[in-house]
């Protein structure tokens, strides 16, 4: 009897640039390797290995003539496959890609959070040229609005290189210790910052991810994700060209306006990897109606990554419900944890083995211990994230004393592994306290010359999985006892019908007294509900911790963001504050 013949794996590629090459000059050069969709699902580009080698060598001819080795580039996130072309080309000249949201062109640029974010970030990194789409190099109008000075801007482009000129990848192309390029944090308790990422980094972590998920090349990776942010570019970019998978990308936007779009890609694939963040899951159950979610096939759909954020349960068990007629099975997901100073991924849970999920005592945790919770009243339900990717280690560290602590305590997570970055641009003492991190020299696992990479999240391990309690600088302390925000905000979402499965921030209310205050989100807009929701909001926090408590309702889409979906915390506060978060309802136990 004839067995299967399983999927053909790619050669081990040092780089991402050698895993072009080799792609590229193997059986699969004529394949389709990255898939563009447009806002309703058509495609709108496609390249070959082999076209997608062409084009990238053709924009590092025109890069090289306005750059040099180690300079830095700024990638827009352009439409089309122009952007994996535009990343790859800045990476094959040996320049460092610098990945940013879309630049708004135009002769007047107006001043927007977005702006200044990426002026900071030019500034920061000294970039000399940005990416455009050929549509806008044609274009009239200004330079990109990033800031008040010009600098070079390169089109990507449409068509390979001509005959005759020197197209041969750049010796740091090749080389695993060079810089690929710098992943701008997303900034949710800081300015950003640009992790040093390494092309053995990326080559590193995407190879993990891929043992770890199956992923072959009769995979494909179907992804909504921001291309400048770690997810979207590992993902979207290195995973595909690492794994021999193909891809198959939309806008962001396309998304948010119609999450079917990306359901329906998902659909018309054969086996699939897709990645979001917790709140793109929640959109689904809210935007898919019910007769649209019977039509839809989702059999295919093997790993659902679920990451970038929190992870909860009842987003879990909400999509896994209503998409149930969809053939969509809840041990398809498959939570995880990881940060941009660890390329990407730290942990995932193994694909097709339901996540676990875990109900612990809120005031035990509070004290940093995990214990089950004896009532529903006092559980913290927390979703397990997986076991450590290969070639990863991972502690849980008191973070005062630097001591690894045993499993079922609550500490600061601390990552040994071949994704961890350099460093921060151009911030060498803050990249010694969180790169080079070193255990208790006394402690019997504090081996000489191993560095870890100091993550500020806050967790504990089970049974040999990662649960994730919250991050360091956003705890909070009351009583000696330290508290969790997002287990706050979940608190006061569960309260009244008014906040279910709203955003929702919490903080310290003020630095002399101790207490809470907490926003949420919502629809509501009679006073009346609102009224009584903010009350029960505040009395069910005031249950949870004794302390004082403020809570505030406010519109959808009011409580800052990151570019990654991250909950701004100390911004919110700051806006609570100085007034200008307009107020829908509030109510204080003070």
């Amino acid at each position: 009897m004839n067995q299967p013949v399983p999927a053909a794996r790619p050669p081990h590629p040092a780089t991402v640039v050698e895993a072009l090459l080799l792609r590229a000059s193997g059986p699969d050069a004529g394949r389709p390797v990255f898939t563009a969709l447009g806002a309703g699902g058509e495609r709108v580009d496609r390249v070959t290995a082999a076209e997608l080698l062409g084009r990238v060598r053709a924009t590092a001819t025109a890069l090289r003539t306005v750059a040099s080795a180690g300079d830095r580039v700024v990638v827009p996130a352009l439409p089309g496959a122009d952007f994996p072309v535009g990343f790859l080309a800045c990476l094959y000249a040996g320049l460092i890609a610098v990945p940013v949201p879309p630049l708004r062109t135009g002769a007047r640029p107006r001043r927007s959070e977005r702006a200044d974010r990426l002026a900071v970030i030019r500034r920061d990194c000294g970039a000399v040229a940005v990416l455009v789409s050929p549509t806008e190099e044609a274009g009239e109008g200004g330079l990109p609005a990033i800031d008040g000075s010009a600098f070079a801007r390169i089109a990507v482009a449409r068509t390979p290189a001509p005959a005759g000129v020197d197209i041969s990848a750049a010796p740091s192309a090749l080389d695993p210790t060079a810089v690929a390029l710098l992943q701008y944090t997303s900034g949710s308790t800081s300015d950003p910052r640009g992790v040093i990422v390494g092309h053995g980094n990326l080559v590193a972590n995407m190879a993990a991810l891929r043992d770890r998920c199956e992923i072959d090349s009769g995979t494909t990776v179907v992804s909504w994700l921001p291309f400048f942010h770690d997810m979207g570019l590992c993902t979207g970019v290195v995973l595909p060209l690492v794994s021999g998978a193909a891809a198959v990308t939309m806008e962001p936007a396309t998304f948010v306006r119609d999450p079917m779009v990306w359901l329906r890609a998902i659909e018309a694939e054969e086996d699939v990897f897709a990645a979001a963040p917790d709140f793109a899951y929640e959109l689904c159950v809210r935007r898919v109606p019910a007769r649209e979610r019977a039509r839809l096939d989702l059999s295919t759909w093997r790993v659902a990554a679920n990451g970038a954020e929190p992870v909860r349960a009842d987003t879990l068990r909400r999509f896994a419900d209503a998409f149930r007629p969809s053939f969509f099975r809840t041990e398809v997901f498959s939570p995880g944890y990881g940060l941009a100073e660890c390329t990407l991924s730290v942990t995932l849970s193994r694909p097709l083995y339901e996540a676990p999920v875990r109900r612990y005592d809120r005031d035990a945790l509070a004290r940093g211990t995990a214990v089950p919770a004896a009532s529903a009243e006092a559980a913290v339900e927390l979703v397990g994230c997986g076991a450590p990717l290969a070639g990863v280690r991972m502690r849980v560290v008191d973070p005062e004393t630097r001591r690894p602590l045993p499993a079922g305590s609550v500490g600061e997570i601390w990552v040994d592994s071949p994704g961890n970055c350099q460093g921060y641009w151009g911030r060498e003492a803050e990249s010694a306290q969180v790169f080079a991190a070193r255990l208790d020299g006394d402690h019997p696992d504090a081996a000489p010359g191993t560095t870890y990479v100091r993550t500020g999240d806050l967790g504990c391990v089970e049974d040999g999985e990662l649960f994730i309690t919250g991050r360091l600088k956003d705890v909070l302390v009351v009583g000696g006892e330290n508290y969790f925000p997002q287990d706050i905000e979940a608190v006061a979402g569960a309260a009244h019908a008014a906040f279910a499965h709203q955003r929702a921030a919490a903080w310290p209310l003020d630095e002399e007294v101790a207490g809470v205050a907490v926003v949420v989100e919502t629809t509501e807009r009679d006073p009346e509900i609102l009224a009584h929701a903010v009350r029960a909001a505040g009395i069910a926090v005031a249950r949870a911790l004794p302390a004082p408590v403020s809570v505030f309702a406010v519109a959808r889409n009011q409580v800052p963001r990151t570019t990654s979906g991250k909950t701004r915390r100390r911004d919110c506060a700051k806006d609570v504050r100085a007034g200008r978060l307009p107020l829908l309802a509030q109510w204080s136990s003070r």
